[in-house]
């Protein structure tokens, strides 16, 4: 392997890891808004899905299929969208 191969393999390395470090802070912000504002969603759509991309509920659904179809149309990435079951217990998931 050439000094410009592993060159090309550590800058490719360090953009996976900024994609990852740029995802996790995308979902963190997405989950944030479902924590800030978990009452209002609650009575909004008791016991109902929500998904939620950057501070925006994307949609809400009693089926999590559903919501999930929905999700992929919408055309943003599953791992920077928050899912959470809207019920007096929070039960968070990670797509």
């Amino acid at each position: 392997m050439t000094s410009m191969d592993e060159f090309a393999q550590k800058l490719k390395s360090i953009a996976d890891q900024s994609r990852l470090h740029e995802s996790a802070a995308v979902f963190e912000r997405s989950r944030s808004f479902i924590d800030a504002n978990w009452e209002e969603l609650l009575k909004q759509c008791p016991n109902c899905w929500v998904a939620v991309y950057e501070k925006q509920v994307l949609a809400t659904d009693k089926d999590l299929q559903n919501l999930i179809n929905t999700i992929r149309k919408s055309g943003k990435r599953l791992e920077h969208v928050a899912v959470e079951l809207l019920t007096s217990e929070k039960n968070p998931i990670l797509l």
